[in-house]
């Protein structure tokens, strides 16, 4: 973020998927794995990406991903908080949720949000 990375730093990015796209999937695998691929294809940034799809596993409406520190409270559970899928770094396919801890994503930084009903 600064211009100087480590020669061995990476960038953690988190797509957020609209539930109810993820739900429409015929195959939810191959789907998730189609919008990680793209964007993969498309990143032209000089540090390597690692790249995840989270979803909304329990009708929270990912409240934390609002949050740029951790704050007690927002979740209603902290582990297993919500799904996510990987392709990269010894992961390909869903994470299984005991190894992911809310508590540990922040600091958090929103860089886009689509509006609207775009495709």
């Amino acid at each position: 973020m600064r211009g100087r990375p480590r020669p061995d730093s990476d960038l953690d990015l988190s797509l957020v998927v609209d539930p109810s796209r993820l739900a429409a999937a015929q195959d939810q695998d191959a789907f998730l794995r189609a919008v990680l691929n793209a964007t993969l294809q498309h990143w032209q940034g000089t540090i390597e990406l690692d790249l995840a799809a989270i979803f909304d596993k329990f009708n929270c409406g990912l409240r934390c991903l609002d949050q740029a520190e951790f704050s007690p409270g927002v979740c209603f559970r902290e582990v297993d908080c919500m799904g996510l899928f990987k392709i990269q770094k010894g992961f390909d396919g869903f994470v299984p949720g005991s190894l992911l801890d809310v508590r540990k994503m922040y600091p958090l930084m929103t860089i886009w949000v689509r509006q609207g009903n775009e495709a």
